[in-house]
């Protein structure tokens, strides 16, 4: 599992969701999977499952619409197979990219993008709030707690 796999499973975990993740699909006769999943993740009360996509690569947008397409494509013909609970609706997450925004001309067919940037942002407006020593992040979450005590410390701290 990579850095912004494990960071986005801690993130949703940590907002109530329950988590896989590199979940296979799809097994292939001859042997192999024809796709996996990075991140899944579903909210019992809301009954959102969320399928979360990430990458840190540097191609195009033409490229990572492409790639990102077929990746939920596949994997949306397992979702009732793999998941045999109710849910209402299946939302789908691209993380990717380390530049500040993506261009808001993007679409991808129902695909909601997050530049890596972005998702930071998400995480630390809410952990710059928590005060470490009185509702610290739990241990479980190694990332997220890193962060909490790097954002709320670093903004209340002059050198």
């Amino acid at each position: 599992m990579n850095f912004l796999e494990q960071l986005a499973a801690e993130w949703y975990a940590y907002n109530g969701y329950f988590v896989q993740t590199n979940l296979k699909f799809g097994k292939r006769k001859a042997g192999g999977w024809e796709g996996e999943m990075d991140v899944l993740a579903f909210h019992p009360r809301d009954k959102v499952l969320v399928h979360i996509e990430t990458s840190s690569d540097a191609d195009s947008w033409g490229c990572r619409k492409t790639r990102f397409t077929e990746k939920f494509d596949n994997a949306q013909k397992y979702y009732t197979q793999l998941f045999q609970f109710n849910y209402v609706r299946v939302e789908k997450i691209a993380i990717v990219g380390w530049g500040q925004i993506h261009p808001a001309s993007i679409s991808f067919k129902g695909i909601v993008i997050k530049s890596v940037p972005e998702f930071f942002s998400e995480i630390t407006k809410v952990l710059n709030r928590r005060n470490p020593a009185k509702e610290a992040v739990p241990e479980h979450w190694p990332l997220l707690r890193a962060i909490q005590m790097a954002t709320f410390w670093a903004s209340r701290t002059s050198i």
